[in-house]
């Protein structure tokens, strides 16, 4: 039996209450557990997701994604999801599971000589793209499923990729940074020009850093409008590195799909929440 894993402790980041979005209609389950350190370079968790719904119910759960990609595993399907631009949104409904690996930023470039950009808003299957052939997961209680993904994951042989470890520890430097609001202020960190490290960032993680060092200060507003402490969307707007309110609402929108004006109304009449 493969040894379990260690559990996340951190909060997820990134969960969007998405417009008209109520409570699910029955239970779901989340789990996230620490990659073994054979894939600490390249694996920031592994996650779970099970829900059990009444015959008809349907939930939609939309998620702010990280400049990231995934290997999901649900049924019989096996898929590497590219980085994406746009909010994930997916509608459940009866009872199911999804197993997966969260790579770290050009985490993929670990494994496979394609450039993160040419993965960027695509399904592609894990066997054609990694050569991953896990085992069937789906008689297989949570913890030793996850445990057995990440077994799957550890006997690929790792590529030596410096440009990828960069452009990883740049992308992660923007999430904890706030400093941070420019590519020239993360070129400026790099120590390289701002046109080198838009290629590095296209090829290692598959984004332009602009959008990467945005979507963090947005996962920021996010937490900042559930926070009842921090509710004030101008005070907001200048503490993530926005021009003006107006920069921050129109990027806000983009992203999440509604204005924040309309997440923080919502969060205000939300049953036990403060306001």
């Amino acid at each position: 039996m493969t040894a379990p894993l260690k559990p996340q402790l951190r909060p997820a980041r990134g969960i969007v209450a998405g417009p008209g979005r109520g409570q699910p209609p029955g239970p779901i389950h989340h789990q996230r557990v620490l990659p073994p350190p054979e894939l600490v370079a390249l694996v920031e968790h592994l996650w779970l997701v099970r829900w059990e719904f009444p015959p008809g119910a349907t939930f939609e759960a939309i998620t702010l994604p990280h400049p990231v990609a995934h290997w999901t595993v649900e049924g019989d399907e096996s898929v590497v999801r590219g980085v994406s631009q746009r909010p994930f949104a997916r509608t459940l409904s009866g009872a199911g599971r999804v197993v997966a690996v969260k790579f770290r930023p050009a985490g993929l470039r670990w494994l496979t000589e394609l450039p993160a950009k040419h993965s960027r808003e695509r399904l592609l299957p894990a066997a054609e793209l990694l050569g991953l052939r896990p085992a069937p997961l789906s008689g297989l209680p949570d913890d030793e499923a996850l445990a057995a993904l990440a077994a799957t994951l550890t006997e690929l042989p790792q590529r030596d990729v410096p440009d990828a470890q960069l452009a990883r520890d740049l992308a992660e430097r923007c999430a904890t940074d706030r400093s941070i609001t420019t590519v020239e202020a993360l070129a400026a960190v790099a120590g390289v020009g701002v046109r080198g490290l838009q290629r590095l960032f296209e090829r290692e993680i598959g984004l332009p850093p602009k959008w990467v060092i945005q979507r963090y200060r947005l996962h920021e507003a996010v937490e900042g409008l559930v926070d009842p402490s921090r509710r004030d969307l101008a005070e907001l707007a200048y503490t993530l590195g926005f021009v003006d309110q107006a920069h921050f609402s129109r990027a806000y929108r983009a992203a999440v799909g509604e204005p924040p004006s309309a997440t923080l109304a919502r969060l205000r009449t939300a049953p036990g929440r403060a306001s």
